[in-house]
């Protein structure tokens, strides 16, 4: 009971934080509903525990695993509400706010039109490659990793490694008009369309259109924060304005679910209710469950140890080091590299790799600085986009990409690499150089019209 009771006061949480703020909610949409699935799957396996996991070849639960869980995720929701404070969020109302476009003389920014033509060549590119190659999975009864390695060409590769990243910079230009209560750039919207289907022939399914729709709604988000601080938007009305694109969404992934099960893997036909039990209610949460047990229950875990795999000597240091290491030590080795080796991993991360590193105490101090950390840089995000500072929030995207990753995850190897250091040094020297420039233009224009600039 006291575990249905917490998780049920997480997701009332969550909810109030979506009716109140719906700013808030397409912002950290990703998040909510990846903590919101882990927190049902781990309730599932503590209450009607011991539940066999197909992946882990043995029993878990029942426990009380939900509630360290359950308190991680509270740590990160407090700081969220910290740093999106209303005295910060009055902040980027539409009264406080200078945009880039009130002074910058007209036709001087013609950003939109390049950047769909830009973006549209390239989509329009992945099409033609996808049929000049002649394989198309959905037709040919494909795995989307299937294709990627068989038939796939580089702008597969690229979509694949940068996609969110493009879904986040689609949303900033979808946006950009609702900053001044006009409709949404449709042309933007038809790209992203375009995307999707484009994911769903070539054998993706719901991982996939959940990740770029998430990235697309960050920038949607931000643009309603400083119209919603006047009560100008409400989540019911929100609600009514998208509701057909996005029950066009939900139909979609309906249908490339369906064809995954029971067309892509027509012979696994008896085995296919397991699965889905397996993949919604006990694959989100088993990993976690292993480090509870690990941790919590046996205070079995090794600083050191979870230090050097993770940073020193991965498997394969390309890839995210903590769900090896989790797989490292829930499995059999052989079977873990193997399983690793072919490409695959298990679900989870986050917060399991800092209860490894910390123990169950430190755990918790690891997990509140990593909130307030992410939650301090997505205002920084918000207020870049509110203020249309472009170049830094397209330096600050891989930065954003990172960190979202390691909120799922807990993909902590990106952080040593030279790479995101020299992504985090461009997006600084990008802030100070745009945040100079605004400037010299405020201060010109003010100048200009006799006033003065406070």
């Amino acid at each position: 009971m006291l575990c249905i009771s917490v998780v049920g006061v997480m997701l009332a949480a969550m909810g109030r934080i979506a009716i109140s703020r719906p700013g808030l909610l397409l912002i950290f949409f990703f998040f909510f509903f990846a903590f919101a699935w882990r927190l049902l799957s781990v309730l599932y396996i503590d209450v009607f525990g011991p539940v066999y996991s197909e992946q882990l070849e043995r029993e878990l639960g029942p426990g009380f695993a939900v509630l360290p869980l359950a308190g991680s995720q509270a740590l990160v929701l407090a700081a969220l509400l910290i740093s999106f404070r209303p005295r910060r969020l009055r902040a980027l109302s539409d009264d406080s706010v200078i945009r880039l476009s009130a002074v910058l003389k007209t036709g001087d920014w013609s950003l939109t039109h390049v950047a769909f033509r830009v973006v549209g060549l390239f989509v329009l590119a992945l099409w033609i490659e996808l049929l000049i190659r002649g394989h198309i999975p959905l037709f040919a009864g494909l795995e989307r990793f299937d294709y990627a390695r068989l038939y796939g060409g580089p702008l597969n590769q690229r979509l694949l490694e940068w996609g969110p990243m493009l879904a986040f910079q689609l949303g900033i230009l979808l946006s950009l008009p609702a900053l001044y209560g006009k409709p949404l750039d449709k042309r933007f919207g038809a790209l992203f369309a375009a995307l999707i289907l484009y994911l769903f022939a070539v054998g993706h399914r719901f991982s996939s259109f959940y990740l770029y729709l998430s990235f697309l709604m960050v920038p949607m988000g931000a643009a309603l924060l400083g119209k919603q601080f006047k009560g100008q938007i409400s989540l019911a009305k929100l609600l009514r304005r998208v509701w057909l694109p996005a029950l066009g969404f939900v139909l979609l992934v309906g249908v490339a679910l369906v064809y995954s099960y029971g067309v892509v893997r027509a012979g696994e036909t008896v085995a296919i209710q397991t699965k889905l039990v397996q993949r919604i209610l006990v694959q989100q949460g088993e990993m976690w469950w292993m480090t509870y047990e690990r941790v919590f229950l046996h205070n079995d875990w090794n600083s050191d140890h979870a230090f050097f795999k993770l940073f020193v000597d991965p498997f394969n240091p390309n890839r995210n080091s903590t769900m090896q290491f989790l797989m490292e030590i829930g499995l059999p080795l052989e079977r873990a590299h193997f399983i690793i080796a072919q490409g695959a991993a298990y679900t989870g991360g986050w917060p399991e790799v800092l209860f490894e590193l910390g123990g169950p105490a430190e755990g918790f101090c690891l997990v509140a600085i990593s909130a307030i950390l992410f939650s301090e840089f997505m205002f920084l995000l918000t207020r870049c986009l509110v203020e249309e500072r472009y170049v830094t929030c397209f330096f600050l995207t891989p930065v954003f990409y990172t960190l979202s990753i390691f909120l799922v995850s807990g993909m902590v190897n990106s952080f040593i690499q030279l790479t995101f250091m020299i992504k985090i040094a461009a997006a600084v020297f990008a802030y100070v150089l745009e945040d100079r420039w605004r400037w010299s233009m405020i201060t010109a224009t003010a100048s200009v019209a006799g006033q003065a600039v406070v």
